[in-house]
């Protein structure tokens, strides 16, 4: 099957391809009698059954065992964690007993022991993980690709997750990408987010309505799950019109759009700030937010006036892992990338790379009874210490002198090496 990527922000796990998200699934799980759920689903009635609500399991994953949970199903975070790749495997309908091999953005904030616990979980489930990459190197370089002048500029990246914002300053240096440092922003969440305009949109019913939305479970839910909607909509004359039935009544209050700015001032403030500090560090640097933190009210004006800002969804992210495929599948063990060629390497790049390299080590090899009569550049190789002949490469163009025993020298240079491969 095609190499596809899969996006570990539990805002929304993301699955997809070249051409696309395939699934994008919340990180929530809803551990009932009845049975597991997860995603989306879960999330839906988070607020109905928020004893039996998790959603902390993907920031805070880990063996530490749990009380008993799901009947004694649940043994610890990680069983959580890998129900929902199986329910993400089923939602992208993996053909049954067939593995899919995806690379994984991973969030800087991950622990070596968190990368470990990932590795192991993924085992047993259809996808094959075959490269691991700092999700911020893969935004910053779907920065590049979208903006060509960009390169080059280093790149502060914010990610919003459920429960905190990682800030990732992402440089150039010798045309690699790398992360210079992760700061991670607590309760800067979407999850924060939500319950800050949870309690704002409460406050109006009650005063416009005299309807207390959270004074149940249910309407507490459908309060929840309408917010997103109310967000995406247009203000009409400054205000958004939220509309909410129950009890079979149809509720409305209106929300000016200063009062909706100004109750998220702290969140945004806490990240304009920790912006600002990073960008002493870099003083040219692009700031490249996720979608979701771009839909912060506020939030892209404020960041504005300090750096020119870009927005990179989960699907450029995905699609900039895939293009970089080639530096990114690891060889042996699976190690996390931190650096990236500012240009991804295509096979092509690759073959020509190998068939214009010849190592001194390999031509000892292949010619050994002529290793005394060889000079590389003017120098004999039996003369060149060990250590640097380990290292040393010919490369295309460079000359290599045979004497021939008659007194007469062939001089080579170096066009191509096949390798035995043509």
């Amino acid at each position: 099957m095609t190499l596809q990527a899969l996006e570990l922000n539990d805002h929304a796990i993301t699955l997809g391809a070249e051409s696309g998200v395939c699934v994008a699934s919340p990180g929530f799980a809803l551990a009932r009698e009845q049975g597991l759920v997860l995603g989306e689903a879960a999330q839906s009635q988070s607020r109905l059954h928020p004893n039996e609500s998790h959603n902390r399991f993907w920031q805070d994953l880990s063996l530490d065992e749990l009380p008993g949970i799901h009947g004694g199903k649940i043994r610890h975070l990680a069983d959580f964690a890998y129900a929902q790749l199986l329910a993400i495997a089923e939602e992208a309908k993996l053909p049954s007993g067939e593995t899919l091999d995806v690379l994984v953005n991973v969030p800087g904030s991950f622990s070596r022991q968190q990368l470990g616990i990932l590795l192991g979980i993924a085992k047993p489930t259809p996808f094959n993980i075959v490269g691991l990459v700092d999700s911020a190197i893969a935004s910053a370089a779907a920065l590049y690709a979208a903006e060509p002048v960009a390169q080059g500029k280093p790149v502060i990246v914010l990610q919003q997750q459920l429960h905190q914002t990682l800030l990732s300053l992402v440089t150039v240096r010798q045309a690699q990408l790398r992360v210079e440092s992760v700061v991670s922003l607590p309760s800067t969440g979407s999850q924060h987010v939500m319950d800050s305009l949870m309690q704002l949109s409460t406050e109006l019913f009650i005063e416009q309505c005299r309807f207390n939305p959270q004074h149940d479970a249910a309407t507490e839910q459908l309060l929840y799950n309408a917010l997103p909607s109310w967000l995406q909509s247009e203000p009409e004359s400054g205000s958004l019109i939220l509309e909410l039935a129950a009890d079979g009544t149809m509720h409305n209050a209106k929300l000016p759009y200063e009062s909706l700015v100004s109750a998220l001032a702290p969140t945004r403030h806490r990240i304009a700030e920790q912006v600002i500090a990073l960008l002493k560090a870099a003083p040219n640097a692009r700031l490249v937010v996720c979608s979701t933190l771009s839909e912060l009210p506020g939030l892209r004006s404020t960041l504005s006036s300090t750096a020119e800002c870009s927005v990179v969804d989960s699907a450029a992210s995905i699609a900039a892992s895939l293009a970089h495929s080639e530096q990114l599948l690891s060889k042996g063990g699976i190690a996390l990338k931190k650096e990236l060629p500012l240009s991804p390497t295509t096979n092509s790049q690759n073959k020509e790379a190998r068939n214009t390299k010849l190592s001194v080590s390999h031509l000892e090899t292949i010619a050994a009874p002529l290793v005394d009569r060889i000079r590389v550049n003017g120098n004999r190789i039996s003369e060149i210490k060990p250590e640097q002949r380990d290292a040393l490469e010919l490369t295309k163009g460079d000359k290599m002198e045979l004497e021939l025993g008659d007194g007469r020298v062939a001089i080579f240079s170096l066009e191509r090496v096949d390798h035995g491969e043509d």
